[in-house]
């Protein structure tokens, strides 16, 4: 491997044998080395995949001033998040995760600790994310000695949510919880009901609302199967169809988005579903 580019004594970057950059890192691994010499493979300690130059960039200015025991924590967090999502997240979450868990923990020893109204959403909509993000708070008590509060694991959550995602930004990711919990509020309102959250039809209806919400923020276009049903559904429930309009309402005013029919048709399946029970 050649040296594309120093950051300082131990930090690099480099290429792979298919071309890929790579940053790595080792004690006096660059020292006393220039652009275009090769690397001392001997001294690698870790390296990391990028994604991009950009990111090649901050990821390496991020090596160069953290802590080591600070970065293995982040490591062992990710790490266990990967082996449960099964996938390579992006390495801009070290970036995102390293500067959340430092705010929470400097707003929790100024007991000033965030509560999180979205927590009990995050927990039924990512259950993997919050597992992992529930883990993190554990080994951040084993090297702090500071037990977070479970609210700080909702917001953890939503950065493995983010990091899965190719488009969708974490402004928008906060999102989705919001829409999810606002339209459960709008059915329950709607219906004087309170759901029965033990269900299958509203584990269902969840999921639906997710994915809902998530072409909501991202603008992705909604699905459009021409279904010429939705007027004959509407005429034979014309309670569960005002309440899909209301939902539309709200996603016009506070989102800019009008539902499809398609969309309308689907949601009223479920509410239908999960209003029987």
């Amino acid at each position: 491997m050649i040296i594309k580019k120093k950051f300082n004594n131990n930090v690099l970057m480099t290429t792979d044998k298919e071309g890929n950059e790579i940053v790595l890192i080792g004690n006096g691994l660059a020292f006393n080395s220039r652009p275009g010499e090769l690397v001392d493979e001997e001294k690698i300690e870790k390296i990391f995949r990028m994604e991009s130059t950009k990111n090649a960039d901050s990821f390496a200015d991020f090596l160069i001033n953290i802590s080591k025991s600070q970065l293995e924590l982040i490591e062992k967090i990710i790490e266990y998040g990967e082996e449960k999502l099964e996938i390579q997240l992006n390495k801009y979450l070290y970036l995102s995760l390293n500067d959340h868990i430092e705010n929470a923990l400097e707003r929790h020893k100024a007991q000033m600790d965030l509560t999180n109204p979205l927590l009990w959403e995050i927990k039924k909509i990512y259950p993997k994310e919050f597992e992992i993000a529930a883990h993190a708070l554990e080994l951040i008590e084993e090297k702090e000695g500071i037990s977070l509060l479970e609210d700080e694991a909702g917001f953890i959550a939503l950065h493995f949510v983010n990091a899965q995602q190719k488009q969708e930004k974490m402004h928008q990711t906060m999102q989705i919880p919001k829409i999810v919990k606002d339209i459960l509020s709008i059915v329950e309102y709607h219906f004087s009901i309170e759901l029965s959250k033990d269900s299958l039809s509203y584990e269902r209806f969840l999921v639906h609302l997710k994915f809902f919400a998530h072409r909501a923020v991202t603008h992705a276009d909604f699905p459009n199967s021409n279904i010429s049903m939705l007027k004959q559904l509407a005429a034979t429930l014309p309670k569960t169809y005002a309440c899909v309009e209301k939902i539309n309402q709200y996603m016009q005013e506070n989102h800019g988005i009008e539902i499809s029919d398609d969309e309308k048709f689907y949601l009223m399946v479920h509410l239908q579903r999960v209003t029987e029970n």
